[in-house]
Formats: structure tokens, sequence, C-alpha cells
């Protein structure tokens, strides 16, 4: 995870919980999730999909969280 992209999930925490987001923040939460794992998801509105994104990079984040 980058640094910026860590900031932005820093700054944009409530995403990684389960609220609707914004079409900007759904589409940054994907590129994220895409940079970290290396896949290539599409952004999607499909509720279980998103959820399983959140949760995965809601590990990423308290990982790298807990390296500072």
């Amino acid at each position: 995870m980058t640094h910026e992209e860590y900031t932005w999930l820093d700054q944009n925490q409530l995403v990684l919980t389960n609220i609707r987001m914004t079409p900007e923040q759904q589409r940054m939460v994907f590129q994220i999730y895409n940079s970290v794992t290396g896949e290539n998801k599409k952004t999607t509105s499909c509720g279980r999909c998103v959820m399983n994104v959140k949760k995965t990079l809601k590990f990423y984040y308290e990982k790298q969280r807990d390296k500072n």
C-alpha cells in the first residue's frame, strides 16, 4: 500500500464501514484494492462484493497502521 493510498484511507475511514459511498469513493476503494492485491476487480455495486473488498482493505490498512 502506497503512502498516498494509506493517507486516503486514513482520511476516509468511514468507507471501510457499512456506509453508502459516493461514486468517487467507490472508484478509489476499488483502485486501492486492485493496487494492493494485484487483482483487476471492476467497480461494482454488488453488496457482497463491496463488503469483501472493504474487509480486505481494512485488513491491509490496519496492518500498515500497526507498522507506524
